[in-house]
């Protein structure tokens, strides 16, 4: 792939337009309805969890809770297009991803409550203790891959993180372990374009977040 291909398209896709009528298009095949209908209750559930939990938090009922909004699609997508013998590694904010997977929003939140655990199974549910400090969840994605890998394990892991967390050593050694080891992570960056208090274009100068990856294979 040519670094150029990774770059915005200038056009955007439309798969379905004002009135609510599918637009087919080949190189985006829409899956079955019932499927759609499940991306879209999780996608309102995933805003409404992050309204309620923000006020909780005003209520000092939650310690903290870093908020996904207007990122719900990223993580619903990245919940459901999991089999069932992948693991998710997911960050601070996303707690959406970890619902979506199939634990309770109430379990979901022991983490952000101030408790000493996960609060749920991560065994049960292939789902990782969020990470709160920034990007250290990659490594360990890329390590729990590896011994996957070892054992022979139909295993695909999914490590979540910010565009904050590109500018860490840890996204940068995890990558670059993933790539020589031929490890089978696939990382996904969200990019809001802002890390806590510094925009994108004080982290990076690359063209796209995307381009770091080509650096490394």
């Amino acid at each position: 792939m040519h670094p150029h291909d990774l770059l915005p398209r200038d056009t955007a896709v439309r798969l379905i337009d004002e009135d609510g009528t599918t637009l087919p298009d080949e190189a985006y095949a829409l899956p079955a309805a019932d499927v759609l209908l499940a991306a879209y209750r999780g996608l309102v559930e995933g805003r409404r969890i992050n309204d309620q939990a923000g006020a909780l938090v005003r209520q000092g009922r939650l310690a903290v809770y870093p908020s996904s909004h207007g990122q719900e699609a990223c993580q619903v997508a990245a919940a459901m297009v999991l089999g069932d013998t992948d693991w998710l590694f997911p960050t601070y904010r996303d707690s959406v991803a970890v619902i979506a997977r199939g634990i309770a929003p109430a379990e979901a939140m022991v983490l952000l409550k101030g408790d000493w655990h996960s609060g749920y199974d991560v065994r049960a549910h292939r789902v990782a203790p969020q990470a709160t400090p920034l990007a250290t969840q990659l490594l360990h994605a890329v390590g729990f891959a590896q011994a996957a890998k070892h054992r022979g394990e139909d295993t695909v892991v999914l490590a979540l993180c910010g565009d904050g967390a590109t500018s860490e050593g840890d996204f940068h050694e995890a990558m670059n372990f993933a790539a020589v080891f031929h490890v089978p992570v696939v990382f996904f960056v969200q990019n809001n374009e802002f890390a806590i208090s510094v925009p994108l274009s004080r982290q990076t100068a690359a063209p796209s977040l995307a381009h770091k990856a080509v650096g490394y294979g």
